[in-house]
């Protein structure tokens, strides 16, 4: 599952997708996020299928992509960060990671349609993440841009073995807390 995400590598925005965008360390549902389709633009974070505009998917699984009437017709697109924040539920504790590959930007495989917005594409997660969440947005490697776009499967790269995670701040779970500290390494006491 993917339910927020950063872009905060502003400047590397601008030379790849010649886009000038605002850096956010706490991207939540229902903002207007970056996304390329192919071209760089902004929607909000929030899918609906035509025929039931009040949806507000966030998320939609590979598995069914190709299934569900939810997501007959939908165009795809590509959303555009520095990583996502997935929560782990230890005992009595929601403890959020932020998974990343280095300083690298992500790429995240979308849906979307022009009446209501987009959704990130998901999996099952990769064997080094997976002890922290059992779903993980679908990551594209740019030389698989045009295969997603022309409504290939392409649900695995070689991006999965890069991704790496740490717990941050319980702030981030408040989409109000949006700064670098977020990204911060800490240490949770688990109960």
């Amino acid at each position: 599952m993917c339910g927020r995400y950063v872009l905060s590598d502003t400047i590397n925005v601008k030379q790849k997708h010649n886009f000038d965008v605002s850096a956010s360390y706490n991207i939540a549902p229902s903002h207007k996020v970056l996304v390329l389709n192919p071209n760089p633009v902004l929607m909000k974070w929030s899918y609906s299928p035509k025929w039931k505009l009040d949806m507000n998917l966030i998320n939609c699984r590979s598995e069914t992509l190709t299934e569900k009437p939810s997501f007959r017709g939908a165009l795809r697109c590509i959303f555009v960060a520095n990583g996502w924040y997935e929560w782990k539920r230890t005992n009595n504790q929601k403890i959020p990671y932020f998974h990343h590959c280095g300083d690298d930007l992500v790429y995240f495989a979308g849906i979307y349609n022009l009446e209501s917005g987009c959704a990130v594409v998901t999996r099952e997660s990769h064997s080094n993440i997976s002890h922290v969440h059992h779903r993980q947005p679908v990551v594209l490697e740019e030389n698989q841009f045009d295969e997603w776009f022309k409504g290939k499967s392409v649900y695995s790269s070689s991006k999965l073995s890069q991704i790496s995670c740490y717990p941050v701040s319980k702030d981030v779970n408040s989409p109000k807390n949006n700064d670098t500290y977020l990204l911060d390494k800490v240490s949770f006491l688990e109960e």
